[in-house]
């Protein structure tokens, strides 16, 4: 009978909180940043998606996006301020911690459609060849300073590196990437979206090493400059690099944010099968 009786209180429990209603505001921030980036031999395989294939050929001249971020604990809602970008100013991408999909919005139609990141992340990462050999991440502290937009920040640096199996001619050749990182970061601001849209992911980290390093050494990022460059590779193998700055310019503290602005998909916006988005730098 006791157990019967703790089953129907867990009963009870679930049921009460399952009525709750989801609450109309949250506490977040309103974060505008400027992004360049550049990765002049970036290349997308074949079979990657339309979206990974078209944002890899837009890296191999300087890409330069402005975009105004809604972000509560897990979840960003990010606004394309640019009007020269991929995307068109006024688009949405949103986003949960955790997820390998984006939802792309576009408000003047009420459309939406469904962005797998996966190839983009690997053709970021070096491409479709990267050999999960092991990641290994340190994080060094420096002494610098200063301040932010208005935050108080501190200067790390943060080193990434992993193996990528390469192909050249009829072989493949193991080349050791390696990221170098320069992050400006502050403790007066907790987002565990902000890492996942300022910083770069290291999705196929399967054993989750640099997550764990960066999320517990590094606090809310406030600018970032980081360098991709290979070592070891044959003579003659064409160079994997790039740099990708982000500087926060402003930040607004909200102590109550519409939940709405978060809801993936928008509510009552309809969703498209093929994504028109990407459709210009395709063609390119």
């Amino acid at each position: 009978m006791k157990h019967l009786g703790l089953a129907a209180l867990l009963i009870g429990v679930a049921a009460i909180a399952a009525a709750q209603p989801i609450p109309e505001t949250v506490a977040g921030y309103v974060v505008t940043a400027d992004i360049q980036a550049i990765a002049p031999e970036l290349q997308a395989s074949a079979r990657a998606t339309p979206e990974a294939r078209a944002m890899a050929g837009a890296l191999r001249n300087i890409s330069k996006l402005q975009s105004r971020f809604s972000m509560a604990q897990d979840l960003s809602r990010q606004e394309i301020v640019s009007t020269d970008f991929v995307l068109p100013a006024g688009s949405l991408v949103m986003h949960k911690a955790g997820d390998r999909f984006y939802v792309i919005a576009d408000p003047k139609s009420q459309s939406y459609v469904v962005m797998d990141a996966g190839d983009l992340f690997k053709a970021l990462e070096g491409g479709a060849g990267i050999v999960n050999t092991a990641y290994d991440a340190k994080v060094v502290h420096t002494f610098e300073r200063k301040d932010i937009a208005g935050f108080p920040s501190r200067k790390s640096i943060v080193t990434v590196t992993y193996a990528a199996s390469i192909p050249l001619e009829n072989e493949r050749i193991m080349v050791q990437q390696q990221n170098d990182i320069e992050i400006w970061h502050t403790s007066h601001l907790v987002s565990s979206a902000a890492l996942e849209h300022l910083f770069f992911k290291f999705q196929q980290d399967r054993t989750g090493a640099v997550r764990k390093i960066v999320s517990a050494d590094i606090g809310f990022p406030m600018e970032i400059h980081f360098v991709v460059t290979q070592q070891g590779a044959k003579k003659g193998t064409p160079p994997q690099a790039g740099s990708f700055h982000m500087v926060v310019t402003e930040v607004k503290q909200e102590k109550k944010l519409a939940s709405s602005l978060f809801a993936i998909p928008p509510p009552g916006y309809r969703k498209l099968d093929k994504n028109p988005y990407f459709a210009a730098a395709m063609a390119k």
